[in-house]
């Protein structure tokens, strides 16, 4: 069997689709997808990444993922890092694994993201 990755999900609060894509779209250049009707009242909302989706659904109560995350490539992680702490976001760089430039954010919700440079 081999199993690939159709989408991930992460959380989001409640009416905050706009901070969502300021942050997705504005910062980091992903393009929204529409949801299907029957979804859209649900809230949230739905990007394209290279070769998968990332959903961000409404949880209600709503807390972040600390350690949970999504590894997210980008083809130059210094870019992206000087992006996000442009506008507010937290960069921590990390040397755990060597051979892999990679560093850790958080959306706007706090949710923890991993990027890495391939």
């Amino acid at each position: 069997m081999t199993l690939g990755l159709d989408h991930l999900q992460l959380a989001m609060p409640a009416g905050e689709e706009e901070a969502a894509r300021a942050f997705w779209c504005g910062i980091l250049g992903l393009a929204e997808l529409e949801k299907p009707e029957a979804l859209k009242a649900r809230g949230g909302l739905w990007f394209e990444l290279a070769g998968a989706e990332l959903h961000l659904g409404v949880e209600t109560p709503f807390a972040p993922a600390k350690k949970a995350h999504p590894g997210l490539t980008t083809p130059d992680a210094e870019q992206t890092a000087q992006a996000l702490q442009a506008a507010g976001h937290p960069v921590a760089w990390d040397e755990s694994i060597p051979d892999r430039k990679r560093f850790f954010s958080e959306d706007p919700f706090g949710n923890r993201l991993e990027f890495l440079e391939p």
